[in-house]
């Protein structure tokens, strides 16, 4: 079945600085849709447009370069990999696209799941026919563009979650774990951060939803849960087999090594004037040291930086969010 780049990422410029410049024509061309609906009318109903506008922005480019990583990490594993150039080839062509029923069916889930969302947020404070006859400009945007919201979501998400199952089955079966040579295998690291780093880049404007004065947490909440749960999902699948691989491969070796040093000691009571075996025992005994120094999470520096950066940006965005709340709700516009 023929694959197919994923529809967000066709929207994404194919030229230098292409993903910066999809970034800003997107989230200025959202905005300006919002003036055009009267939604920047006042300061105070400002955060949910904002929250769309950043959204939709951040995800379509960030994906795309997530996208381009994902396949350099696995073109850094091709030479670990016990597979044909056959196998190989088949398994780029997964990771680059998506075949069209796959994408219809996820872009499915996503407009019906928006508009399960969209039904929670009209029936929560009204009735369904009042809430109906009560719509204006706006407000049809926002239920609109919270469908757009889910089905790119819904995409991304999926698209990750098959991407990481594939290098998680790489990690089970098909990876030669060396243990002196771990930097081999930091492309598992580098999928599952960087996979990661798309979704909670998402989750930091979450807190813009409850900046609204009329907004409560049925507005922001199922976006978050449907976030949140997947992106731990998509972090741990291609780290815990590989992590499992190397720590049996360690005690593996340890085991090998302890039992070659209990055979040349075995018997042996005078073992410091027993100059051979001595100089037998020594490289034994460093290299059970540097064994032991292998470390099971193979992360290199600059993606386990990435990640720890990421992590503060979400709680800093809330923290700011309830400091402009209070700043909105004090301050007479």
């Amino acid at each position: 079945m023929p694959k197919y780049p994923l529809w967000p990422h066709r929207l994404v410029f194919n030229f230098a600085y292409g993903r910066w410049c999809t970034f800003f024509v997107l989230f200025g061309s959202i905005l300006f849709l919002f003036y055009l609906v009267g939604a920047l009318s006042d300061i105070r109903e400002e955060a949910i447009p904002l929250f769309f506008c950043f959204a939709i922005a951040y995800i379509i480019p960030a994906s795309h370069y997530v996208s381009e990583q994902t396949l350099a990490a696995f073109d850094s594993l091709k030479p670990s990999l016990d597979l044909g150039v056959a196998e190989l080839a088949a398994i780029d062509d997964s990771l680059g696209g998506v075949s069209a029923k796959s994408q219809i069916q996820t872009l499915t889930i996503g407009v019906v799941a928006g508009f399960g969302h969209d039904y929670l947020l009209l029936t929560s404070d009204l009735g369904m026919m009042e809430a109906v006859q009560s719509l204006d400009g706006r407000n049809i945007a926002f239920l609109l563009i919270t469908i757009f919201i889910w089905a790119l979501l819904t995409t991304e998400i999926f698209f990750l979650i098959n991407n990481v199952r594939v290098f998680a089955r790489l990690a089970k079966n098909h990876v030669r774990v060396d243990l002196l040579n771990t930097v081999a295998l930091r492309g598992f690291s580098r999928v599952a951060v960087y996979s990661t780093l798309i979704l909670m880049g998402a989750l930091a404007g979450f807190p813009l939803l409850l900046l609204e004065t009329e907004t409560n947490y049925v507005t922001a909440l199922p976006g978050f849960m449907a976030t949140f749960f997947p992106m731990l999902f998509i972090f741990l699948i291609p780290l815990l087999p590989i992590r499992k691989r190397i720590k049996n491969s360690k005690a593996q070796e340890l085991n090998a090594i302890q039992n070659r040093i209990n055979q040349l000691t075995q018997g042996d009571d005078n073992l410091v004037e027993n100059r051979e075996t001595l100089s037998q025992l020594q490289p034994l005994l460093d290299y059970r040291r540097e064994i032991r120094h292998v470390a099971e999470w193979p992360f290199d520096s600059p993606a386990l930086f990435r990640l720890l950066f990421y992590l503060f940006i979400p709680p800093l965005t809330w923290v700011g969010a309830a400091l402009i709340e209070r700043l909105v709700d004090t301050v007479n516009f």
